[in-house]
């Protein structure tokens, strides 16, 4: 898809690239219990057979010392990107964005559908008139609502939309998939009514930066890993976790296995994993304290992954990285 035509989209994304980048949006510190009402009302929205659902506190990230550190790097780099946007907008992802959730769903051949609802403050006229200066939207409407289906360069597919669900409200994914989420706004059961969900998301930290839980049995059926390796992690039942980028990095991931010999041989493969790594860290102070910030337990049938450093030490891990492929 053309970067300008969609923009909106990137623009959305861009805080989740940033995790993604940092590598690290699969754990947390502590997880502490709540009710589904205590995350954001848009976490409802999602269908009942969704099978992942994933969370960003955009504010709590964009106001932590981690961000600051981003922000100092390659603010104008970002800056600039989002330039004609902002102007023409009046909309600021950086100021304007508060959460993101998405959610969707694992098909066959390892594709899948879903979307992402973004909550903050958005001018829906202005936004519309920009993604008309771009191209030419199929509007289709639905349950009181317009989507504005962008087409693809081609012409000949509508992929991807856009919707506004209210003043401080819009979803952006495949056509299927928003009015999967309109249907749930106008009365349809929800993502509360998944057993498999519903459980994992009354798990979570509402104040984590960012948190997931997904139904990885059902994942996992529609793209088997056929490998020693695949077989282990394919015992996985479901999986949770939350993140908390500051002054350090913290976190935990929870998976539970379908029983408790198969959650021994997927803690044994992840104790291996940390044991390679603090084998190496005989060669490095960096991956050393990296090592001993992580750490492994098993209760029955679930695997605890956490982890505990100073989000400095992803700078000199970056650093040393950069010095070896200098010396390579």
């Amino acid at each position: 898809m053309n970067r300008r035509k969609f923009v909106i989209v990137s623009t959305v994304l861009m805080f989740a690239v940033a995790g993604v980048v940092a590598g690290l949006t699969l754990y947390t510190n502590f997880i502490v219990k709540a009710s589904i009402g205590d995350l954001p009302a848009a976490v409802r929205y999602f269908p009942a057979d969704s099978q992942a659902i994933i969370g960003i506190n955009v504010r709590a990230f964009v106001n932590s010392p981690f961000y600051a550190k981003i922000e100092a790097k390659h603010g104008q780099e970002v800056g600039s990107n989002l330039a004609e946007f902002v102007e023409k907008t009046g909309v600021d992802p950086r100021r304007d964005l508060d959460y993101m959730v998405a959610g969707g769903q694992a098909l066959a051949r390892g594709k899948g559908k879903g979307a992402v609802i973004a909550v903050g403050r958005f001018n829906q006229q202005a936004i519309t008139a920009f993604i008309n200066s771009k191209t030419v939207p199929i509007r289709v409407d639905y349950s009181n609502a317009t989507v504005y289906m962008i087409p693809e360069q081609s012409g000949t597919e509508l992929e991807k939309g856009i919707a506004f669900l209210s003043g401080s409200e819009m979803a952006l994914g495949d056509l299927e998939s928003l009015k999967a989420i309109l249907d749930v706004r106008a009365g349809k059961e929800g993502v509360g009514s998944n057993q498999n969900l519903a459980p994992l998301l009354e798990e979570l930290d509402p104040t984590a930066m960012f948190w997931f839980a997904g139904d990885a049995a059902s994942i996992m059926s529609k793209s088997p890993i056929d490998t020693p390796i695949g077989e282990k992690i394919g015992a996985i039942q479901n999986i949770f976790g939350t993140l908390n980028l500051t002054d350090a990095v913290s976190g935990q991931i929870t998976a539970t296995a379908r029983d408790e010999e198969s959650a021994a041989k997927l803690g044994d493969v992840v104790k291996g994993l940390v044991a390679l790594g603090q084998l190496a860290s005989d060669q490095s102070a960096e991956l050393a304290e990296l090592m001993k910030g992580i750490s492994v337990v098993q209760d029955k049938t679930r695997i605890q992954l956490s982890l505990n450093f100073s989000s400095e030490l992803l700078e000199r891990l970056e650093h040393l990285k950069s010095q070896t492929r200098k010396v390579i």
